[in-house]
């Protein structure tokens, strides 16, 4: 009866319609309705509560939200650590788990909380982004209740941790299981080097590798020796990468193709090539790890880069040899290496290969093709393949529209270039970048066309792109070379207003053209404006000035 009156004052208290207490009181009368989804733990599932239990239980986590100042009227029925474990599962929300947690293992009931409801509790404000909390309650469960989590139960809580970007936490909270003698997997371990590498801490996640093998802390496996020997080959240091390479033997780990792909690709990146094709031949000769595509492409790559084209097309020969088939990537490196050699015909010949052997192109293979074409004065061809590109649904991207407007600019097709520039800015799915407007503004201001030039300058606004330094120098000159002084000063402003600092280009530039306008005036505030961004521009225009004054006295 006490139990019954209980359940049903509480549900005649008004909440919000949208109310999620409303759910947990739906649960507390309708035995038959389902519970709320339950959350992973690892720790042993207790048994399910005899219906006197689920009575209290359900009345203790009404209480415990809506009436606490009732709990201690509890305390005659001696509730169960089966009964609070189960008023902990019926909370709809982390928020509710973690408050019916608290009130039901603090005064005055301070019931004895069970290893499965810091379980639930911790996974539920895992899932829910509250990590502070999870870690806050994981230090209770390890420190005062004495319960040491499995690795199952640990990794999640590392992994959700790193998952949220608190890779500092997740560092301590796995220090602290090696601390309490928790056995923690390496995946977790792994997954935090991985992230902080992600994230630019190629150095800290080096830093605790070592340490963790230093103290004993995780025997690293396969995996963890290819994410940290990644890390350092991003940031260059081959070196360190050779050294982790050689210490996998003492724990039993043997380098994986992965390893060795990554080595290779490391050390081409750092241009010691003929490093990385002699690692390459001793894989070939060894056959215990075989090479596979991506071994191959990044040699061929160093090769291209370098400028090495006969090197290259070796590497790629052995390829063939050695049954290993090309991929799109592949013929990709060729086409850009042969195109920036000058060798059109070559690039085109890897195109016509690519095509042969049935590799998909796509926007990278065009858009070398085009810059190839384009490097070699052969605009037409590089048309041609612009049309190409339609043939197979490839749209091109900001860099492939890059290549094309930079090359019609050279040439003076201003009209084309602006062409093309009107259908970038129909693309939704570019953002127009400053390096894009600042040629077609070029080329129409060297023509006199500098009204147009201003229209270019207000649809780059109109789409937030940024005009920089050389947007505004190649305006303030254009307009100078059409007589507008008053322009280009306006413009020289509102450069400096917009935190575009003037470098010694422009400030060079500007004045000698106010100096033969016959403005020295102005060319004093130009000077004092400049001076406070570019004291060296100061010095520059000072001499500068000086000669003009030498030649126009003559």
């Amino acid at each position: 009866m006490f139990l019954r009156h209980n359940t049903f004052l509480l549900v005649r208290i008004r909440l919000p319609p949208d109310h999620p207490l409303l759910r947990l009181l739906h649960y507390s009368v309708s035995p038959s309705a389902h519970p709320p989804p339950q959350h992973p733990s690892t720790a042993p599932a207790p048994a399910p509560p005899h219906t006197a239990e689920l009575w209290i239980a359900k009345a203790l986590a009404s209480a415990a939200l809506l009436r606490p100042q009732r709990l201690p009227a509890f305390r005659v029925l001696a509730p169960s650590p089966l009964a609070a474990a189960a008023a902990v599962r019926l909370a709809p929300c982390a928020a509710a788990a973690l408050r019916i947690f608290s009130a039901l293992h603090s005064p005055p009931l301070s019931l004895t909380p069970s290893e499965h409801s810091y379980h639930h509790v911790i996974s539920f404000l895992c899932q829910s982004g509250r990590h502070s909390d999870a870690l806050k309650l994981f230090d209770q469960m390890m420190g005062q209740s004495g319960y040491f989590p499995d690795a199952g139960f640990f990794s999640f809580v590392a992994g959700s941790c790193t998952n949220a970007g608190l890779l500092d936490a997740t560092a301590t909270l796995l220090a602290k299981g090696s601390q309490f003698g928790c056995h923690i997997e390496p995946y977790a371990y792994n997954k935090l080097m991985n992230s902080l590498i992600a994230h630019g801490r190629a150095q800290d996640a080096v830093a605790l590798f070592e340490n963790w093998i230093k103290e004993g802390l995780y025997s690293p496996d396969v995996w963890s020796f290819n994410v940290v020997i990644k890390g350092v080959c991003r940031v260059g240091n081959v070196q360190k990468a050779l050294e982790l390479f050689e210490r996998m033997d003492e724990f039993g780990c043997s380098p994986d193709t992965v390893t060795h792909n990554i080595l290779v690709d490391g050390l081409c990146r750092v241009k010691e090539v003929n490093r990385g094709r002699e690692l390459l031949r001793r894989l070939q000769k060894d056959g215990v790890c075989m090479p596979n595509v991506v071994t191959y492409t990044s040699v061929i790559s160093g090769y291209c880069k370098a400028g090495r084209m006969e090197d290259a097309m070796a590497v790629y020969n052995d390829m063939l040899e050695s049954g290993t088939v090309p991929n799109t990537i592949t013929y990709n490196v060729l086409i850009n290496g042969y195109g920036k050699a000058g060798d059109i015909e070559s690039a085109v010949g890897m195109y016509q290969q690519l095509m042969l052997r049935r590799c998909p192109p796509d926007v990278v293979t065009f858009s070398s093709l085009i810059d190839g074409y384009c490097r070699g004065g052969q605009l037409d061809g590089a048309i041609m393949i612009w049309k190409e590109m339609a043939q197979y649904h490839i749209h091109p991207n900001v860099y492939t529209f890059s290549i094309m407007i930079h090359s019609l600019c050279k040439q003076n097709r201003s009209d084309e270039a602006l062409g093309l520039l009107r259908e970038l800015n129909m693309r939704e799915d570019i953002s127009p970048r400053t390096f894009i407007y600042n040629p077609v503004i070029d080329v129409l201001c060297k023509g006199g066309k500098v009204d147009e030039a201003n229209l270019i300058l207000s649809d780059m606004l109109e789409k937030g792109c940024h005009p920089d330094k050389y947007t505004y120098t190649i305006l303030i000159i254009g307009h100078c070379m059409k007589g507008r002084i008053s322009e280009a000063i306006t413009l020289f402003h509102k450069m400096v207003e917009t935190g575009c600092y003037p470098d010694n280009i422009t400030v060079n530039s500007f004045i000698s053209c106010l100096l033969k306008a016959g403005m020295p005036d102005e060319v004093d505030r130009i000077m004092l404006i400049a001076s406070g961004h570019a004291s060296s521009s100061q010095k520059v225009c000072s001499r500068q000035i000086q000669r003009l004054d030498i030649s126009v006295a003559v």
